[in-house]
């Protein structure tokens, strides 16, 4: 999945419970679950093994950037909130594996937590055929439109 359903997923996650820690570990979980519903995302159209130098098109970039972009515009719309510490605890506990995964200094992958980190995305990881990416979206539109409803509905 992209950035934002992850980080929204472990916002609304977050706002649950009443310890920074535990939201974190929230949003850790959420990102494995949500991995595991049939989604489309970069790794969809071009799918880089371990070790290769990653060349990816300049769209990749583009639509990374983006990504954040929502996400950190949502998150500054909602930083008047009480929880907004629980928020952020949780959204960032759902992409840190992306983080650590994706992280294009492919030489860390030689070190240990890295490895097992990629081990383990690599199990929940499911993404949907090239030639079917559309229904990739459905997933997401049903976690972002449903964690930003939960997140506004106490707003």
């Amino acid at each position: 999945m992209i950035i934002t359903p992850h980080f929204l997923v472990g916002a609304a996650l977050g706002t649950t419970v009443k310890s920074l820690p535990v939201a974190f570990a929230l949003g850790v979980g959420s990102h494995l679950i949500l991995d595991l519903v049939p989604h489309a995302d970069q790794g969809t159209f071009q799918k880089i093994e371990r070790g290769q130098r990653p060349d990816w098109p300049r769209w990749f970039y583009y639509f990374t950037i983006l990504d954040f972009a929502v996400t950190f515009m949502i998150f500054f719309f909602l930083r008047g909130r009480s929880d907004f510490s629980l928020m952020l605890a949780g959204g960032l506990g759902a992409i840190l594996i992306d983080v650590i995964d994706n992280i294009p200094f492919r030489v860390l992958d030689r070190w240990p937590v890295f490895k097992q980190v990629h081990f383990v995305h690599e199990i929940f990881h499911y993404n949907i055929k090239k030639e079917n990416w559309y229904w990739g979206i459905i997933g997401q539109a049903i976690a972002i439109g449903g964690s930003l409803w939960y997140l506004l509905k106490n707003f």
